[in-house]
């Protein structure tokens, strides 16, 4: 099949649909892949005046507003309504019995998801210098990408086909078709009982919303606690939140296998932790267990593009790969946390390095980020484990929200500040309170203009807030450290 190029993608706008053969086929960057860093790097190629070729062979825009963040927030949002309608947290509210259609959530939720691709449909349209070309991308030379088998040619190549979720090899798991973040977005039903193998953000998201919903809902985690990679006050008070909701949470466990149950329309998943032998049944299954790098298929051996062994993109910080007019950036990347946000920046610094050879890199200090559990997690800069192994000596102030603030605004949460000892500098800010994806950008600023304890504690926040939290918690840090 030949691929389609589109200089425009919606039906309001000038649509010339032709083969690549009847258009001047040698662009000044050829982006592989439509996600945050391909679709923002293309743009800001687009605005430098470059002529640009985005190539995509699924949805535009990749996992985020497709598969991803946004209709995940969607679909943690609805659940929330629903469960939290029915709760009786205030004497004098009587909760009322709510009632659940499913398959209209999802409905509402694609309908949501597409009206975004939408939105980056014509952000692609607006800029008329770029090219959106539909098909699948394969680098046949250093300067040559096979586009369904098609040759394109351009001075500089930005690899952003971002990631996948991973399907570990446990015997007999694949046989059961477990759900993921991808293929959870097209069920209609609710699983009565849902077995969740993974116990990070991801796990937790999903396992909560399918609880929220009515689904019984059984955690499997291998780590020693859930969420590993947080702060260890935060990962124990959520999941304390976490059981009272119902969910069943078990910690270092192995996962062995997953058998079918034909007779009951369900599966069991065995496990061991130490010598313990465990036994969960489920209707089904859903994987959480990481992501990885969509490299494969990409020719980038036979180019000379390096891969690590996880088989993300060998980058410089500039994000040039072992060819210097080849740059990737977002997912494909493998850092250790794979956000839009993240893929966003990335995808425009590497545009403009690739074009007027510049050197930009990303800071890392002050990138937050969110886990949309109830109550949600948030953090910025550096975690206290991160900074003893850095070698800063270190204070930290832990404060209980509930302490602080009335049932109104939070009744359970968590506020974690990492503090440098002697120049009282804050180097992370950690929440666990209802809209902590929210208040933790009062943390950016703080990481990133490096602003002491006293340096908080001489602002005026708003009163009863959750971003009040953290200049309680500055005002208590012992200022004699």
């Amino acid at each position: 099949m030949t691929p389609q190029l589109c200089s425009s993608l919606q039906n309001s706008y000038n649509i010339i649909i032709g083969s690549i053969e009847d258009r001047m086929n040698s662009y000044d960057l050829l982006v592989l892949g439509s996600g945050s860093a391909g679709l923002y790097g293309a743009i800001k190629a687009a605005q430098l005046g470059a002529r640009v070729a985005l190539v995509e062979g699924a949805d535009v825009g990749g996992t985020c507003p497709n598969r991803g963040c946004l209709p995940t927030k969607h679909l943690v949002t609805a659940a929330e309504r629903y469960y939290y309608s029915q709760s009786d947290a205030f004497r004098g509210v009587k909760p009322r019995k709510a009632r659940l259609n499913f398959a209209a959530v999802m409905a509402e939720k694609e309908a949501v998801v597409r009206y975004a691709r939408a939105e980056k449909e014509r952000m692609i349209a607006a800029q008329p210098s770029l090219d959106f070309i539909r098909g699948t991308g394969r680098l046949v030379s250093p300067h040559h990408v096979a586009i369904d088998g098609q040759p394109v040619t351009a001075d500089h190549i930005l690899l952003a086909t971002g990631s996948s979720p991973i399907v570990p090899p446990i015997p007999g798991l694949a046989d059961a078709f477990p759900l993921n973040s991808d293929r959870v977005q097209v069920i209609t039903r609710l699983p009565p009982r849902l077995i969740v193998i993974g116990g990070g953000e991801i796990g937790l998201e999903y396992g909560q919303l399918f609880l929220h919903f009515g689904t019984k809902v059984t955690v499997l985690e291998k780590e020693a606690r859930i969420l590993p990679r947080e702060e260890p006050e935060i990962s124990s008070a959520l999941r304390r939140y976490l059981e009272e909701e119902g969910m069943e949470i078990q910690t270092g466990v192995d996962v062995e296998a997953a058998e079918p149950l034909p007779r009951r329309r369900a599966y069991r998943v065995t496990a061991r932790r130490g010598e313990e032998r465990l036994s969960f049944d489920s209707a089904a299954i859903f994987v959480a267990t990481g992501r990885r790098p969509n490299t494969d298929g990409l020719g980038l051996e036979e180019v000379g593009v390096n891969r690590r062994e996880d088989g993300a993109v060998e980058t410089t910080a500039a994000f040039e790969t072992s060819h210097s007019h080849i740059f990737a950036a977002g997912d494909v990347r493998g850092p250790v946390r794979m956000l839009s946000s993240i893929a966003d920046r990335e995808g425009e610094l590497a545009a403009e390095n690739a074009l007027r050879g510049t050197r930009h890199t990303m800071e890392p200090l002050g990138i937050p980020y969110a886990i949309l559990t109830s109550p949600q997690a948030a953090s910025v800069g550096l975690k206290e484990a991160e900074a003893r192994a850095a070698g800063y000596r270190l204070r930290q102030v832990d404060l209980s929200l509930p302490e602080e603030l009335p049932k109104a605004t939070a009744d359970r949460g968590w506020v974690k500040l990492v503090v440098e000892e002697g120049s009282h500098r804050i180097l992370g800010v950690h929440l666990l309170a209802a809209k902590a994806a929210e208040a933790i950008h009062e943390g950016v600023f703080i990481v990133k203009s490096k602003l002491t304890v006293e340096e908080v504690c001489r602002t005026v926040h708003v009163y009863p807030t959750v971003a009040e939290s953290i200049l309680r918690a500055a005002e208590a840090y012992p200022k004699a450290a």
